[in-house]
């Protein structure tokens, strides 16, 4: 589930998103989804972050959603800094797919690693750690 789909930045983003029919299934996925998220409406592209407390911390695990050529979409899994003025990301890899080949199976473990903070044992089977694309900001 959406946690903040009721704050405007959100529905802004959620109307912003709507034409992209990927983007628009990973949204239709988390809103039905028994796990918290909360996207991130200010981020470039389409954002959710974890919400569960991991080891008593709050979670910092992040997907972004966005285009890698025509009809392809990376999801890329990482933590920001935690330095307040630096830019840089922990990156933990991304999962390349293809307008409409989106698995919900592997959509929903997408949610669970996020939700786990990124759990080694939950890592998704198609998981890239290396990767010819620029990730936007």
């Amino acid at each position: 589930m959406l946690t903040n789909c009721d704050e405007p930045a959100v529905k802004a983003k959620l109307d912003e998103t709507a034409s992209v029919v990927l983007l628009k299934a990973v949204l239709e996925a988390a809103a039905g989804s028994s796990l918290a998220l909360r996207m991130v409406p200010d981020a470039s592209h389409l954002e959710l972050a974890g919400v569960s407390p991991v080891a008593g911390l709050p979670n910092r695990a992040l997907m972004k959603i966005f285009p890698i050529g025509p009809r392809r979409f990376a999801a890329f899994f990482y933590k920001r800094s935690q330095i307040p003025f630096s830019r840089d990301r922990f990156a933990y890899g991304a999962v390349i797919v293809e307008e409409g080949r989106l698995d919900a199976v592997a959509v929903e473990g997408w949610f669970a690693w996020l939700d786990s903070g990124f759990d080694p044992g939950r890592t998704p089977p198609n998981l890239k750690r290396a990767f010819a694309f620029t990730v936007p900001d």
